[in-house]
């Protein structure tokens, strides 16, 4: 199953928000997204994508239910987006469309004393958009091959277009949307929460899009001048001619047009590809002007000018966009669901629990917990199940006194762990690592994130110094991640940050999890989201710009 980028965009803002620091009840959380679980139908046999894509149903319903927002024309950040986009992409199109046909419409202008120079229109219609066709085809190819990861100079137009078109518009977009949140606090509200979404897990994804509304531009400008030159000819009795101190034959001008039309030349090469005659017969002599000129050598060349914006402007344009788009499916269906988060979310919904509350004697008022909405069936398809109805808030059930004692909350300790993917390499201060117990370090990232963690590494956070032996075990490691453990009450300084950026430059295959942990030594690790120093190590791993360095928090299980 391929998530869509508007799910994979309300994803991680519904699991931002799960990780907002007023969310201090984790059970809460842990025990709501095992219940969206069970209400899964055939939940143990999806894939993570699947069962991804049903918690994001349920989760959507839950979220407009608990904010009272779910009106007419609610939107989370991914449908906005969506609607954002489809919007762009057309005005971009529109106005592709009408820049070129007004170019196209302006430099045919004729007034009967000189003709259209055949030379330049090739060279602004023809010649220039098959250059940036053929720019973009290599960016857009490098990039399908080697992924946003990848280096040289691809991977610097990667970054310079997320620079430009992601971070500088999004950031553009935030000051312009603040004055319209007088007027449409509704729309303002839902636009804020799109502008300030962090985009750095699904980056490598907005490259498509950003490249597919580009390519329509060029290719509205493109068509536009196709139907600018056509009107034009329709409408009015054009003349081209020819002129050049270099090329001084009509022999010349003749191989180097019968060159350019090679593509189309087999078809009708009388009609479409102007003749020795026509283009000696349109040579414009300076001194001599046009008097003499005939006008069927004039009109020759029109044929020739829209089969080159066809052939060079208009059909690979449109081949690069089909590109575009199958290219954005697949980086969809690559889309790295192996990162902490999601996995974390994955592990709440698979694991069991069992709980319930323990009555005082003599009975007592549980409060009851509000079953899952149940999302609508898509049209034609038969409901199967009623719906779940939704009870009032404030529903409670009364626990008759005969019901045997309730037992305590039990939690199973069964193994969830994918031993089928590349196992993880956990790094951590070679003190902590001497004084700790290993068991506990690897069931807790196992429980928390369903990895297998492969080996362990003390390190002693010189880079230099710790090298050698992280490469030896990276070797054998695959592209499975780095983990390293680092204590949350230590400042984010530079020199541990340059530590972290030196070795995704040297291991560049596999990303790097800083999991934030309370100490080394045997104790509480567990992080909350409100611990204010896990906020500034957020902040300054987020200031990296790096999408494959990725903070995390412990959470004791």
């Amino acid at each position: 199953m391929i998530l869509p980028l508007k799910d994979i965009i309300d994803l991680d803002f519904l699991l931002s928000l799960d990780e907002g620091p007023e969310n201090v009840d984790t059970d809460a959380i842990v025990s709501r997204d095992r219940d969206i679980f069970r209400q899964l139908k055939d939940g143990d046999r999806l894939d993570d994508a699947g069962l991804i894509a049903g918690w994001l149903e349920y989760r959507r319903l839950l979220f407009f239910h608990e904010t009272g927002s779910g009106g007419p024309g609610a939107k989370l950040p991914g449908a906005l987006f969506e609607s954002f986009y489809a919007w762009t992409a057309r005005g971009m199109f529109a106005c592709g469309l009408a820049a070129g046909g007004m170019g196209a419409y302006s430099f045919l202008a004729y007034h009967g004393s000189r003709p259209v120079n055949v030379t330049l229109f090739i060279a602004v219609f023809v010649l220039f958009p098959a250059l940036l066709c053929l720019a973009a085809a290599l960016v857009g190819g490098h990039q399908f091959r080697s992924g946003p990861a990848g280096s040289g100079w691809a991977g610097v137009m990667h970054r310079l277009s997320m620079r430009l078109f992601i971070d500088k518009f999004m950031g553009r977009l935030q000051k312009w949307a603040a004055p319209v949140q007088k007027h449409f606090p509704k729309f303002s509200k839902d636009a804020g929460d799109l502008l300030h979404l962090d985009t750095r897990p699904f980056r490598s994804i907005l490259f498509w899009p950003v490249f597919i509304v580009l390519s329509l531009g060029a290719l509205g400008f493109s068509t536009g001048a196709l139907g600018g030159t056509f009107f034009r000819i329709i409408v009015t009795d054009m003349a081209f001619g020819w002129q050049s101190t270099l090329l001084t034959s009509g022999e010349s001008v003749h191989r180097l047009v019968s060159w350019m039309a090679l593509p189309w030349s087999w078809a009708m090469p009388d009609i479409f590809v102007p003749t020795l005659e026509q283009i000696e017969g349109s040579r414009i002599v300076l001194k001599e002007g046009i008097a003499g000129l005939a006008n069927e050598h004039l009109a020759a060349w029109w044929p020739f000018l829209c089969m080159g914006m066809l052939v060079y402007a208009l059909m690979p344009r449109i081949i690069l966009v089909g590109f575009a788009h199958a290219a954005r499916t697949m980086a969809l269906a690559r889309f790295d669901l192996s990162r902490p988060g999601y996995q974390r979310l994955l592990m709440r919904m698979r694991t069991p629990r069992m709980g319930m509350n323990i009555k005082e004697t003599g009975g007592s008022r549980a409060e009851f917990r509000a079953p899952l909405p149940r999302p609508e069936p898509a049209p034609g398809v038969e409901k199967n199940e009623r719906l779940v109805v939704m009870p009032q808030p404030g529903a409670v059930l009364n626990t008759p006194e005969s019901e045997p004692e309730p037992r305590p909350p039990v939690v199973p300790d069964e193994s969830r762990v994918n031993n089928n993917t590349p196992g993880a390499l956990v790094l951590g201060s070679a003190r902590g690592f001497g004084e700790n117990d290993m068991k506990q370090i690897r069931a807790g990232l196992e429980q928390q994130f369903g990895i297998h963690v492969a080996a362990t590494v003390g390190i002693h956070f010189d880079f230099d110094a710790d090298q050698d032996q992280i490469a030896a075990q990276v070797k054998d490691l695959g592209r499975g991640p780095l983990i390293v453990l680092q204590e949350v009450w230590q400042p984010p300084i530079r020199g541990l940050l340059y530590y972290f950026v030196q070795i995704r430059q040297i291991f560049s295959d596999s990303p790097l999890w800083i999991v934030m942990i309370q100490t080394m030594d045997q104790g509480e690790k567990n992080v909350v989201p409100s611990d204010v120093n896990f906020q500034v190590w957020k902040s300054a791993v987020n200031q990296l710009n790096d999408p494959q360095i990725l903070i995390e928090r412990w959470v004791s299980p």
